[in-house]
């Protein structure tokens, strides 16, 4: 694990002028269309039944075979870090009319396209906005969750991390040795259909052996964009509070103890071990079924029944406040969490950070 990472140069705003606005989004996208290129699927029987396992560049992933996609293989040499880091200032110049090509197949994550199953459900990445950690999301998130908004699709950001991943979790193999499963979208509480409007999409799961003691754990991948910028790309030393709430849903619901969570950037990684903690749940919990059955619910059954021009304010009666009530305390909690946790590796450039 030593591949150079370094900063490059990176052209300014004085080399692009208004009139090579165009020109600019087609370099960007010309890079991004060839990192997404590399993506690679595998399907191949594991048995008759309802499970295919997938070989995606050497992680296995367990899906159902219902609606399963296959693509011919695409093979092409990965640009360096250094590569990566040198795209710098160009990435923050795209702009709204390069939106549509974001929808392209080879931005999208090569395995968990379950936007479908995520349309009805609170899913755990979204956990932080039904709470209000951001001004403006927790409405926006409930006119999604009606039907009044189409759900978010993705964005630059997101782009670069789906495309990225499958680099992320091979560092992340090398550095700790551990295999890691890709289970399909998550449910919570499967055979308690009250609990079934909670769900999680896992990067991926880790089951191994201490002492002959199963410890069980989730792998959670985070890909900063920094606004196009990688010149600011430098390793974390701690995790963000938002990440939290999605950190300790994805553990409630796939019912594991811990999260490696591991941030990846071109010129190093973050690794971070976060525990279970009931407690946080128990509160988050609270406020996630309040969005949910005296928000999203009502307005979802109402706009069955009757049209409305204008939910957002046909239907205010029932339009959520900006934060619940007890986001300062989890805002609180959360960092309370984040000091426990443990920055178990910080490198940069494949060097290990004291």
């Amino acid at each position: 694990m030593c591949s150079a990472r370094a900063g490059g140069s990176y052209l300014s705003d004085a080399l692009f002028p208004g009139c090579n606005r165009l020109f600019r989004c087609y370099n960007f996208w010309a890079h991004l269309s060839y990192l997404g290129a590399t993506n690679r699927l595998k399907t191949h029987s594991l048995d008759a039944g309802h499970l295919h396992i997938r070989d995606y560049s050497s992680k296995v992933v367990l899906e159902p075979t219902a609606g399963r996609l296959h693509r011919k293989e695409q093979v092409l040499d990965l640009p360096s870090r250094r590569d990566l880091c040198n795209l710098g200032h160009s990435l923050k110049f795209v702009s709204g009319e390069c939106d549509s090509i974001l929808r392209r197949d080879c931005f999208k994550h090569p395995f968990k396209n379950w936007q479908d199953e995520r349309r009805h459900k609170l899913t755990a990445s979204t956990f932080a906005g039904a709470i209000g950690f951001w001004h403006g999301r927790r409405v926006q998130l409930w006119l999604e969750k009606i039907g009044a908004r189409e759900p978010f699709s993705g964005n630059l950001a997101t782009c670069w991390n789906n495309m990225k991943e499958e680099e992320a979790v091979e560092w992340y193999k090398e550095i700790t040795g551990n295999s890691v499963l890709f289970p399909k979208f998550q449910v919570y509480g499967e055979n308690c259909p009250q609990d079934d409007w909670l769900a999680a999409s896992p990067d991926g799961i880790i089951d191994s052996l201490i002492y002959g003691l199963p410890s069980r754990g989730v792998l959670e991948i985070k890909c900063p964009f920094f606004g196009g910028d990688m010149r600011q790309a430098t390793p974390w030393k701690r995790i963000p509070l938002y990440c939290i709430p999605q950190a300790q849903g994805l553990m409630e619901i796939l019912d594991r103890d811990w999260m490696d969570f591991y941030a990846w950037m071109p010129r190093g990684s973050s690794l971070f071990r976060i525990h279970r903690d009931k407690e946080y749940w128990g509160a988050m919990r609270v406020a996630l079924s309040d969005f949910w059955f005296k928000h999203v619910e009502p307005a979802r059954d109402i706009r069955s029944k009757h049209a409305f021009i204008d939910p957002l304010n046909e239907l205010k009666f029932l339009r959520p406040d900006p934060k619940h009530e007890l986001c300062s305390y989890i805002v609180w909690e959360s960092k309370r969490i984040v000091d426990s946790s443990q920055l178990l590796v910080r490198e940069i450039g494949g060097k290990l950070q004291i």
